[in-house]
């Protein structure tokens, strides 16, 4: 196989699926992980891929806000696997903040079908559709405030004001990207961002829900730092922090 042609084949995987490592790419090409680390130092020179540790990551533009009902079409098999985790870790009685996330959308249909008692508190009007016909175990509350069709909840200082009046056992926060070497966890959207942060801030417990391919990616607004939050759940585990 010619060079090129092999640095064809790594772009196109890393674009189909998000994240590759060095090891899987030895494997499949059959040549050694330092001739594979060269090949991502060139195409990270290129423009191709992004470099992180142990393998690379698409070199992903700053896109704009994905609609909810868009965003929960993607991945649903992973946003699943990472709902049924996040529901591993509620507690019978507990208070619980669902963010902005199409992974909550999840959550919720868990939380609404399972028999723990909890009150749920998000700022999604969608996870309230989805609790509708849920049983009496579950106590549902929607904080006000200004509705941003862009993010699919209500963001802004009003609904942070409401939400600060609130401790949560514990919270599950959407994300857009985590960068495990500067420690900061970023959103797209500033009003969104100070909405986060002010969950975190109002929780003994907060969780980062997000598809691993997130790891190692900076978007517009960096609101938390890894330190802020009690653990990371991805679809293939859980990271706890505290």
């Amino acid at each position: 196989m010619f060079l090129e042609e092999r640095y064809d084949k790594i772009i196109k995987m890393v674009e189909d699926k998000g994240r590759m490592s060095v090891k899987d790419l030895s494997s499949i090409f059959k040549v050694t992980e330092d001739c594979i680390r060269k090949d991502l130092r060139e195409l990270e020179k290129r423009g191709k891929v992004k470099r992180v540790h142990g393998g690379a990551i698409t070199n992903r533009s700053h896109n704009d806000i994905k609609h909810i009902n868009e965003r929960k079409e993607i991945n649903s098999g992973k946003k699943q696997e990472i709902a049924k985790r996040a529901f591993n870790e509620i507690e019978d009685g507990d208070i619980v903040f669902l963010d902005v996330s199409s992974i909550n959308l999840e959550l919720a249909k868990i939380i609404g079908s399972g028999s723990k008692k909890v009150i749920v508190v998000s700022n999604m009007p969608q996870v309230a559709t989805v609790l509708n016909d849920s049983k009496d175990n579950i106590t549902l509350i929607i904080v006000g405030g200004e509705f941003s069709k862009k993010v699919g909840a209500m963001i802004g200082a009003f609904t942070n004001q409401y939400i600060s009046q609130f401790t949560f056992d514990k919270s599950f926060v959407g994300v857009c990207g985590i960068n495990e070497e500067t420690g900061w966890v970023s959103t797209l959207n500033m009003e969104d961002g100070a909405t986060k942060k002010t969950i975190i801030d109002n929780s003994n417990k907060s969780y980062l829900v997000m598809e691993e391919e997130k790891y190692n990616y900076d978007e517009f607004y960096k609101f938390a730092k890894l330190d802020d939050v009690s653990g990371i759940i991805t679809e293939d585990r859980i990271i706890y922090k505290f």
